[in-house]
């Protein structure tokens, strides 16, 4: 699970290193927090692509 996610983070530039994935693996609320974050801002970024598309 932990790769999928620093997969992720890596190919949005969002990956500061090692620390974020240790920190992320000894804490769940960090871990849910970068998920809904990440899904949060994927959806606001395909919100702006369908709003686009209506212009």
């Amino acid at each position: 699970m932990m790769n999928v996610i620093e997969s992720v983070l890596i190919a949005l530039g969002l990956f500061p290193g090692i620390e974020l994935a240790d920190s992320m693996a000894k804490s769940k609320t960090l871990t849910i927090m970068v998920i809904v974050g990440l899904v949060l801002f994927g959806g606001f970024v395909l919100f702006l692509f369908h709003m686009a598309g209506k212009q």
